[in-house]
């Protein structure tokens, strides 16, 4: 038996007819054959360790509370119901260092998406019941993972108007240091467009599902160019490959690995990669239902469950092959035990073996465990720490950069400029054609304030309509519509004198009883100037609040 599991293990690590066209694959077709590295992270080596996690997640929390409602639930409620609560991580513990791309594989629900949460301190509804995660060697804080570690979430939201240059260059002027000139923001985005090979792409627009643009894989490089602009020496993605076909994920892999051998550390979240993906990996991470099965070399995991009884088949691709075997067959209450049952072995199987291991990782006893390739440049400054040590650019700066980005992509995306155009166009030649003839015949009193109040209404009207429609009277000392209104009433009519003319005879009124008899002059002009300008802060500031403090989900950052 020992012999056959050697000889199946020889098998498939020997290279084969396959291996050697897989390689004249990479060679002819392959965008990635340039191995250089451009843009290397420059900074002293960053260490990532997670120690005896176990993580709980609250799967009722995961709904947000204005849908509980929906459902006539109670949101608090709902928490605290015990049944609702599961164990994401169970005893998870390992240390990767600079110069390694860890890959977290398993099937559905093994808990790749708690690890990152937990990692990136985006653990929403889940609470850690034991251990700690350590970066650089010290316990992590929201401050110190701001400082190191960059998020690719796996949905890209960029604006799609955009080129890839214009995109990266807007985020350079977000998020370098202000003591960086212009000309080192601008080759900072040309190293990112060079070492994420987008420079036969870097002038056409981003794209998404309804405007052309970049290819699916392209644009997922956008993504990670996007993080990779403030040199962070620990990059996370979650779901890299997701959406994208076979040749464009291998290409993407093949960066994400020569992003490491710059002296990065990378970890990335997949399902089942296929073969030749899985050998691009430095370390995998094997888990099912929140425990880890193996943890080690990409090369030495056929190795490790060869000897305890599971040689993989050959021309089997392992990652496949072991993700269905740990995978949780949850058709019948008699296959879903069974196949715990085995899992947990497995489990508590590699924990014996990997106990007393510093770093927890499996290793074989002739072969020590290849650490990774660390290359630091010595062509780039050392601004690794600029996010600790230097300033952002302040808040003005900020504010009329998204400005300038926002308007960019408005003013490119022709059709909806159109429709808003032609919309407000239609509304005002209906309102022109309603009061035309009337420059010489005055209005009646009421007919003008009609007209104030469309053209007070006709910006906000779409927004806020359905707000003031559902709600009792008090409503109103808020709206910026009725003191708007009440504000244009107080310029038309205050201080000059209205003709009413009844039958034959003819009355000169003075405009104040006119909107005194409405009820338009219990403030003066400049309090309603007051009040509409601090009803927009006060909106400006809740959407800051909502901005600050409402956690979202699966949203890109930038």
């Amino acid at each position: 038996m020992a012999e056959k599991t050697s000889k199946e293990t020889r098998l498939w690590n020997e290279p084969t007819p396959q291996d050697a066209s897989q390689g004249l694959q990479d060679s002819l077709f392959s965008s990635e054959s340039d191995n250089s590295l451009y843009f290397t992270y420059s900074g002293q080596s960053n260490t990532l360790e997670v120690r005896d996690l176990t993580y709980q997640v609250d799967v009722a929390s995961q709904v947000p509370w204005f849908e509980q409602l929906a459902q006539f639930k109670i949101p608090w409620r709902s928490h605290s119901n015990q049944d609702s609560c599961d164990l994401g991580i169970q005893n998870l513990s390992f240390k990767v260092r600079s110069g390694q791309m860890l890959a977290i594989i398993g099937s559905s629900g093994c808990g790749r998406a708690s690890l990152l949460d937990v990692i990136t301190g985006r653990d929403h509804g889940g609470k850690m019941k034991s251990g700690q995660i350590w970066i650089n060697g010290q316990p992590s804080t929201p401050q110190l993972v701001r400082k190191c570690v960059a998020h690719v979430r796996q949905q890209d939201q960029l604006l799609p108007n955009l080129t890839v240059r214009e995109t990266l260059a807007f985020i350079a002027q977000m998020r370098l240091p202000r003591s960086f000139s212009q000309a080192q923001r601008d080759k900072r985005v040309e190293d990112v467009i060079a070492e994420l090979r987008l420079r036969q792409c870097a002038n056409t627009r981003v794209g998404n599902t309804y405007v052309r643009g970049v290819s699916g894989g392209e644009r997922r490089r956008v993504s990670i160019g996007v993080q990779l602009l403030w040199n962070p020496g620990i990059l996370i993605l979650d779901e890299p490959t997701s959406g994208l076909d076979s040749f464009t994920a291998h290409n993407l892999v093949r960066t994400l690995s020569r992003l490491a051998k710059g002296n990065r550390l990378v970890l990335i979240s997949l399902h089942q990669p296929r073969s030749d993906i899985f050998r691009l990996f430095d370390l995998v991470l094997l888990m099912t239902s929140g425990t880890p099965i193996y943890l080690g070399a990409a090369q030495h995991m056929v190795q490790y469950f060869t000897e305890i009884g599971y040689p993989c088949p050959r021309y089997s691709n392992p990652a496949d092959f072991y993700v269905d075997l740990t995978s949780i067959d949850r058709r019948s209450k008699e296959q879903e035990a069974a196949t715990m049952e085995k899992a947990r072995s497995l489990a508590a199987l590699f924990l014996e073996k990997v106990r007393g291991f510093e770093d927890f990782l499996w290793k074989t006893e002739t072969k020590e465990l290849n650490t990774g390739t660390s290359t630091v440049s010595q062509t780039l400054p050392q601004d690794a720490d600029c996010r600790a040590t230097a300033k952002l650019p302040g808040a003005i700066q900020q504010f009329t950069t998204l400005i300038s980005r926002q308007i960019s992509n408005d003013f490119r995306d022709l059709p909806t400029l159109l429709i808003h155009g032609a919309e407000a166009c239609l509304m005002s030649l209906i309102i022109g054609f309603l009061y035309y003839g009337h420059d010489i015949k005055p209005l009646f009193f009421m007919d003008t304030a009609a007209l104030l109040f469309m053209i007070g209404a006709l910006i906000p009207f779409n927004v806020i309509l359905d707000v003031v429609s559902k709600l009792p009277a008090w409503i109103s000392k808020l709206s910026f519509l009725r003191w708007c209104f009440s504000g244009l009433m107080q310029i038309q009519f205050n201080g000059y004198p209205y003709t009413v003319q009844v039958g034959n005879h003819t009355f000169t009124v003075p405009g104040e009883k006119m909107t005194d008899i409405m009820d338009l002059n219990s403030h003066p002009l400049y309090a309603i100037y007051l009040i509409v300008t601090g009803i927009s802060c006060g909106f400006l500031f809740l959407y800051y609040l909502s901005l600050k403090f409402i956690k979202q989900k699966s949203l890109q950052d930038w």
